[in-house]
């Protein structure tokens, strides 16, 4: 899946780098880690009495989930290097996790498609490799238990991330596909939005309207929140998508490339007088860039902010040096309606600027009114 927006008050954990692209880590995937144990308890307690052994499992089986979840985005970032799309962040949170792409090269739909599926793949592979270690009677009982566990919760991730509905992977996926054989990227889009809510309906019955209905008994207390957890990300996801709010109305006419303001793409090397002498001159914003790497922007407030507006004798300072690193969710390339609004947002959050792009080029920052 791709960006959400990390609130200031609950800062992600960097885990790690992977190719440059950093691996964080949300407070609220330890959630997921918590329910995963708190769902398989009962069953676990019933085999093994030792505390030890009992909490070895649950937690092994956490990090095992948790593990699974890493590296199927891994396996999104990876596919979108190979097809040209280099991944700029990996993040881990409560309900799975996404991966956030820079500017591409030469893109089209049906790489969107590959790119997609790579992660359910993945999760397939690996219910394959767990569920034949599990197998091994060389293998402890606790061990193989939690391999047992992982393979399942690992087919589950596979199976359901593939469903054609936004925003899993089989939603984006499906979205892709319709833009590439119809070239209407608007009608995918809404075509797995509509998946989006069929799969929620079908959550509702299977989980807490069948079992009333139909067998008379209260749905598990587990079921109810996984139901209104998934549930409900779905459901606003496609809300936006087919524009069925007030809000959502009034964004299916933004077209950002109106608002569009001019950028200067600079080396890294450049000194910061001639910085300044593009920002006098009306460039709004200054992308210093190092090769096909984006590595920040500087704005007139920028250098207000940093007190250099005016030269100092003897000064050395290069744009690399005093830019301001641009993250991912200030980078977009969807331009107008729902999306754009909710790329705007997302930027708004932690940028002065979104950055668009077009075909894979720069195509001008947009002001997102944050200070």
């Amino acid at each position: 899946m791709t960006t959400p927006v990390t609130p200031a008050s609950r800062e992600p954990w960097t885990l790690m780098r992977v190719g440059g692209a950093p691996v964080v880590v949300d407070p609220t995937s330890l959630l997921l880690g918590l329910l995963v144990a708190a769902s398989w308890f009962p069953a676990v307690s019933r085999v093994f009495t030792s505390p030890v052994t009992l909490l070895g499992v649950l937690v092994g089986a956490a990090a095992g989930v948790l593990l699974s979840v890493l590296l199927h985005e891994l396996a999104h970032g990876l596919t979108g290097t190979v097809l040209g799309r280099r991944p700029v962040r990996y993040e881990l949170m409560l309900l799975g996790g996404r991966t956030s792409f820079g500017p591409a090269r030469d893109w089209a739909p049906w790489k969107d498609v590959l790119t997609s599926v790579s992660g359910p793949a993945t999760n397939a592979l690996l219910w394959l490799v767990t569920s034949w270690l599990s197998a091994l009677a060389l293998l402890p009982l606790p061990v193989g238990l939690t391999l047992w566990a992982v393979s399942w919760v690992n087919l589950a991730l596979a199976v359901f991330n593939i469903l054609p509905g936004l925003p899993l992977d089989g939603g984006h996926a499906l979205s892709a596909l319709v833009h590439q054989v119809t070239g209407r990227r608007e009608l995918g889009q809404r075509l797995a939005a509509w998946g989006g809510l069929l799969i929620v309906a079908g959550m509702v019955w299977r989980w807490v309207l069948g079992p009333l209905v139909l067998e008379g008994r209260q749905p598990a207390t587990f079921s109810l929140m996984l139901v209104a957890l998934v549930g409900w990300t779905i459901t606003s996801t496609s809300w936006q998508v087919l524009s069925l709010g007030r809000n959502s109305r009034a964004a299916v006419r933004l077209d950002l490339r109106r608002l569009v303001r001019p950028v200067k793409p600079l080396p890294a090397s450049t000194p910061l007088a001639v910085v300044r002498a593009e920002l006098a001159q009306g460039t709004s914003v200054v992308l210093v860039v190092e090769g096909a790497d984006l590595l920040g922007l500087i704005d007139a407030q920028a250098l207000v902010e940093a007190g250099l507006t005016r030269p100092s004798p003897g000064e050395t300072a290069l744009a690399g040096q005093v830019c301001q690193v641009l993250p991912a969710a200030a980078v977009s390339s969807d331009l107008d309606g729902v999306a754009g609004a909710e790329a705007l947002k997302r930027a708004r959050a932690v940028s002065r600027w979104l950055v668009l792009l077009e075909r894979g080029q720069v195509l001008g920052a947009v002001p997102t009114g944050a200070r």
